[in-house]
């Protein structure tokens, strides 16, 4: 059933007062809005430990109500998994390039892996058995190694061993202090391949976060992550704004901020990655209504984390929202499509045997012969 990030608003309004003014001889300073939230570190953008509250909430919800309807009437679908959709359209998109790659890594760590959606995909796609390394002399396999690595800890335990056919290690631990943990600590230069299949766009310092991942990789280890784009869910934004203009006389930002496609390739270098590439795809989704949409994205856990958030988007903005929804987006059958925007990211930590670009003037075939 399709039924994906919302935020909440600030309004300002003062009366003036018409009082008598008396001169002071100490200036009045400026102060805070009980509002704003407090000074935090560069880049700090989202609320983490709300994002992870968000998505423990999202999974004991989704099970309680999944126990009930299974106790009233039993089917065979897991209720948890409901919402999954995107996450698993993701992971196989992503999966299909991490298969052409030449040599598949033989240790991979998936990041903001959620319930490890791609690592479940990985696994039916890429052989759990990879040759020994050539010091040995044996001809004996040795088994894949694999790293789940969560920030929410239902989220991290919600699929038990039985649904991997080659258990992976988890890890409790977020994007952003991700070398801060101790069993990621250990890990550094070790692993082959990095992947993650869509949690980094609630990475405030995405550039901080890409360059722990490349400390994680050993030499011509590989990076290979989806990050939602700057046009996802452009309708809902739109008709919240609208919406909101119209019944407030003002706009706030109710969508998260994401990255733009056209910093992806900058990003990526700055964190000291090379042979970058960058590719984007639009996924776009009908639902019933907004409600579906907005319901769908409380259960998947992408309700709004921006810091200094307001708690509730009141009924009638929301109810505008709908309509302007329908008016400007709706289909032919009734039906609101949203968008969700995938940027693809592979980047190359360096190494002694990663390709080099060759230096000016060496080249042996003249571009006039061939033009």
């Amino acid at each position: 059933m399709m039924r994906a990030i919302l935020s909440k608003s600030t309004n300002l309004a003062r009366p003036l007062a018409s009082a008598t003014l008396s001169l002071r001889s100490s200036r009045a300073y400026a102060t805070l809005s009980p509002h704003t939230p407090p000074p935090t570190k560069p880049y700090e953008v989202f609320d983490e430990l709300s994002k992870e509250r968000q998505k423990d909430r999202a999974i004991r919800r989704l099970t309680e109500d999944g126990e009930l309807s299974q106790s009233i009437e039993p089917n065979d679908q897991n209720p948890v998994k409901v919402v999954d959709y995107l996450r698993d359209e993701i992971a196989e998109r992503l999966a299909e390039r991490i298969e052409d790659l030449r040599i598949p890594p033989a240790s991979i760590l998936e990041l903001a892996a959620h319930s490890g959606q791609l690592t479940q995909i990985l696994q039916e796609v890429i052989a759990d058995e990879v040759p020994s390394s050539s010091e040995r002399q044996d001809k004996q396999s040795e088994r894949r190694k694999w790293w789940l690595v969560e920030s929410s800890k239902e989220a991290l335990h919600r699929d038990d061993d039985s649904q991997f056919p080659s258990p992976p290690t988890r890890i409790q631990a977020s994007p952003s202090y991700l070398l801060e943990n101790p069993e990621i600590g250990k890990l550094k230069d070790q692993v082959e391949a990095v992947v993650s299949g869509g949690g980094l766009h609630w990475v405030g310092d995405i550039v901080g976060a890409l360059t722990q991942i490349r400390h994680v990789l050993k030499p011509d280890g590989v990076f290979v992550g989806a990050v939602l784009g700057g046009d996802t869910l452009f309708e809902l934004r739109t008709s919240l704004q609208l919406a909101e203009q119209e019944r407030r006389g003002g706009i706030s930002n109710r969508v998260s901020p994401m990255i733009n496609p056209t910093d992806a390739p900058s990003l990526l270098n700055r964190a000291g990655f090379t042979t970058t590439t960058v590719d984007v795809e639009d996924m776009i989704i009908n639902y019933p209504s907004i409600w579906e949409l907005m319901s769908d994205l409380r259960d998947m856990g992408e309700s709004n984390a921006i810091l200094g958030r307001r708690a509730q988007v009141s009924r009638d903005v929301l109810l505008a929202a709908e309509s302007i929804y329908k008016e400007l987006y709706g289909t032919e059958d009734g039906a609101v499509p949203a968008t969700f925007q995938i940027i693809f990211l592979i980047g190359w930590k360096p190494g002694p045997n990663q390709p080099k670009a060759l230096e000016r003037g060496s080249a042996g075939t003249s571009l006039k012969d061939v033009l």
